[in-house]
């Protein structure tokens, strides 16, 4: 039986993954990273703090209706990963390029490339990624007894 409500529960799924394969793992490439679902820009919680990459799902719908139309089998989610860094454009690519390899491996397609810029000595990479995520999906959606 799966939750009802679990697309609701994708986005901190993802980060958690994103994490521990980031920053976490004793091999991973970035200990120092925060990966985080509060937008840099806009939190106080994360000013100063670098680098950090952003995880966010942006709004997804619903795809594979059945006939009755009674339950959410599947969403076409779209992620949008944003790499901050004040140390280096170099740094930053680097952080969004682990980020896509870590969400290809979750079977993402890249939907727009990173798409890097300067802004008040910080450096800033922008990607989205997206694919279609099934409620039976073991991969990605925590099923119930």
């Amino acid at each position: 039986m799966v939750d009802e409500t679990w697309y609701d529960k994708i986005e901190s799924y993802i980060l958690t993954i994103l994490k521990y394969e980031l920053v976490q793992k004793s091999s991973a490439p970035f200990p120092k990273l925060t990966c985080t679902t509060s937008n840099q820009e806009e939190s106080l919680e994360f000013v100063g703090n670098f680098p950090t990459m952003y995880v966010h799902m942006l709004p997804p719908y619903e795809v594979g209706r059945d006939l009755t139309n009674e339950n959410v089998n599947g969403i076409s989610c779209t992620f949008e990963l944003i790499a901050y860094s004040d140390n280096s454009e170099k740094e930053c690519r680097q952080i969004i390029t682990a980020g896509i390899k870590q969400m290809k491996k979750l079977h993402f397609n890249v939907e727009t490339f990173p798409d890097p810029r300067t802004s008040d000595k910080k450096y800033i990479a922008i990607t989205r990624l997206n694919r279609v995520i099934a409620s039976g999906d073991k991969e990605l959606v925590p099923q119930s007894e």
